[in-house]
């Protein structure tokens, strides 16, 4: 079915092509364009995934000369209206369009696009860190391949008991470490998109619609995993990509006198079909059942797969009406439904207590009022969306006790389900009041004031208001000098943040030993030092420590926020203009220390010495300051 889309579409551009071309014979029309020819090069030092993301003309490290084309031919009949562009700058960085329009009977759009991603490359170099018992540069018990390949050199080729761990005497760890690192990240995208409009004379109040993309990405990302107990190896390895998203539209716009109603429908396949990567998990020094989601034979260990990317389908009813109730006053509704499934059914780590698929519906409905009055124009608008993800439980059956539910240490700390709690889970409702007050020719006034409200579902991540005010003025001052200015600010109430993954310090049990860092006394709090083991032998877990302490939050989300832009531009001829602009914003959230400030100026200049010719010239400053308390891994234990 794949390839037959593929096949529909190319032939139904080829026939769009052909009877356009066909018509224009027969008529007498306007043809006109432009071509562009040249070339464009780039030089890039250390790593062109910082300067050359997004690639504009190759992906080579040294400097490129490569040809550029951009050309553009319209076509203009009596009955016939059609055009083509390109714009080449590379075998993997181009843009083809391809447009007709029949007698305003038929419409057709091709685009087919690609671009090219170099992603980052992490050389984990600061990687690397040692236990509580590593004294006076005793081996790590953070390890990567690189750091295992010198231990190996360093012990004669073995790596037997690194930090409580054993790896075979095979561990290819020199050869694994040179292989990703001479790896290139770099992905492909190729999109191809089609649009067609179709009004049948005997309903010209009545345009059907319908409309095909298909997305690819070709390429290698890096994926980043560790295997873990006493000491962490942490390994990176290349993720072959070969994704694939198909969409389907179909609908229609209707016109009745003052009504109009659109309605689409869209159904979106996504496929990975690249196998999945895998890397060296080993045993686990102490490990039991319930701390492994692989449990702890020893004949599960090896070669694991990580980073899968599941299958994943969308379906979505889209439904907008708009009353024109006089000239100046409308009303606007919408409705949306979607729903998202991603199979999980080839996933042996964990099991979902509904089935073998995540589902996650969205459900929306929105409305606008516009109208004016004298020198004022007003819109109300309000929206409100939920989004459901019930049952979408995990369940580690690697963490069982072989009755059929996790075991007491975790039925202790109440987390007996296991369960997996989204963020995305949640009740959103919006409203916004906007005015806009002509106060006199070529000056106009713009007030708005909004308020959000996000209910999320999950207790612990919160739930944020948010109060926007705005306000803008702009004006002609004269025939050759006009401004504009603006304003706003947001007050938001409990920001998204992290829940409990920040540290101990001013929590109720925690204590300073002196040192700065922050313990949990669990007997000064008045709780059984056993009650995250399960056990009253006298061990103290690693969770007993580590996990508890973190029980702040820690967001770069601002509480408040102010922000103010300005604008000037000098006409000082017809073909002569200049624009100064600043940008600043501030955000601050007192409750985890945060704060940022950005300050964006510049200037453009534009000049047309004749008809044929435009010079322009730009310059844009950035500059922002962010500071913000972190939680910094301490490897001790």
């Amino acid at each position: 079915m794949k390839q037959h889309h593929t096949w529909l579409l190319t032939l139904l551009s080829i026939l769009t092509f052909l009877m356009a071309a066909t018509t224009v014979l027969a008529e007498e029309a306007t043809v006109a364009g432009h071509v562009e020819v040249g070339i464009s090069g780039m030089d890039t030092d250390d790593n062109p995934a910082r300067v050359n993301e997004f690639v504009k003309t190759s992906n080579d490290d040294d400097s490129t000369v490569n040809p550029a084309l951009d050309l553009g031919v319209e076509y203009l009949g009596e009955d016939v209206a059609a055009e083509v562009g390109v714009n080449f700058k590379g075998a993997d960085n181009f843009d083809l369009e391809l447009g007709a329009d029949v007698k305003r009977i038929f419409k057709f759009k091709l685009d087919y696009q690609a671009l090219e991603h170099w992603k980052d490359h992490e050389t984990l170099d600061q990687m690397g860190a040692t236990g509580r018992t590593d004294i006076l540069g005793g081996q790590p018990n953070v390890t990567t391949d690189k750091i295992l390949a010198e231990l190996q050199a360093a012990n004669g080729g073995t790596l037997t008991n690194v930090a409580g761990s054993t790896f075979p005497s095979s561990y290819p760890a020199q050869d694994l470490y040179e292989q990703e690192l001479s790896n290139e990240y770099i992905v492909t995208r190729h999109e191809i998109e089609s649009e067609v409009d179709l009004t049948v004379p005997s309903l010209p109040n009545i345009i059907f619609h319908a409309g095909l993309r298909i997305e690819t990405r070709d390429g290698m990302e890096q994926a980043i995993s560790l295997s873990k107990c006493q000491s962490c190896h942490v390994s990176a390895v290349g993720k072959n990509i070969d994704e694939r998203t198909e969409d389907f539209t179909i609908g229609a716009t209707g016109k009745f006198g003052r009504v109009t109603v659109d309605y689409e429908y869209l159904t979106r396949d996504f496929s990975e079909n690249g196998a999945a990567p895998s890397r060296y998990y080993y045993d686990a020094n102490q490990g039991n059942d319930y701390q492994l989601i692989y449990g702890t034979d020893t004949t599960t260990f090896g070669e694991l797969e990580l980073s899968k990317t599941p299958d994943s389908e969308k379906d979505s009813h889209s439904l907008k009406a708009r009353v024109d109730i006089t000239q100046d006053t409308s009303i606007i509704a919408s409705y949306v439904k979607s729903e998202v499934e991603s199979s999980k059914d080839d996933v042996a780590e964990y099991d979902l207590e509904n089935g073998d698929t995540l589902k996650t519906e969205f459900e929306s409905f929105g409305g606008k009022l516009a109208t004016k009055f004298g020198n004022w124009r007003l819109s109300l608008k309000g929206s409100s969306y939920e989004i459901e993800a019930d049952h979408n439980e995990v369940y580690f059956p690697a963490r069982d006790d072989g009755t059929g539910s996790p075991i007491a240490a975790f039925a202790s700390v109440g987390d007996v389900a296991d369960d997996w709690h989204t963020a995305e889970a949640s009740d959103v409702n919006e409203i916004e009041l906007d005015a806009v007050y002509r106060i006199k020719m070529g000056t106009t006034l713009r007030l708005g004031l909004g308020f959000e409200e996000i209910d999320r579902e999950e207790d612990e991540l919160g739930d944020t208001e948010t109060i926007t005010f705005k306000a803008a003025l702009k004006s002609r001052i004269n025939k050759n000098l006009s401004g504009r200015f603006s304003y706003k600010y947001q007050d938001i109430d409990e920001p998204f943040a992290g829940a409990k993954v920040g540290i101990a310090q001013g929590d109720t049990y925690a204590v300073d030993d002196g040192s700065g860092l922050w313990y949990y006394d669990l007997i000064a709090g008045g709780l059984p030092t056993y009650i995250f083991d399960g056990t009253n032998d006298g061990n103290d877990w690693y969770w007993t420590y580590v996990y508890p302490n973190r029980q702040l939050e820690s967001s770069n989300q601002p509480d408040e926020v102010h922000e103010a832009k300005a604008s000037a531009t000098w006409t000082a001829k017809a073909n002569l203009a200049a624009t100064i602009f600043a940008r600043v914003r501030m955000e601050e959230n007192s409750e985890v220390d945060y704060e940022q400030a950005t300050y964006v100026p510049g200037f453009t200049f534009w000049y047309a010495p004749n008809n044929k010719m435009n010079l322009t010239m730009a310059y844009t400053f950035n500059r922002q300051e962010t500071e913000n308390k972190m939680c910094v891994g301490w490897y001790h234990g």
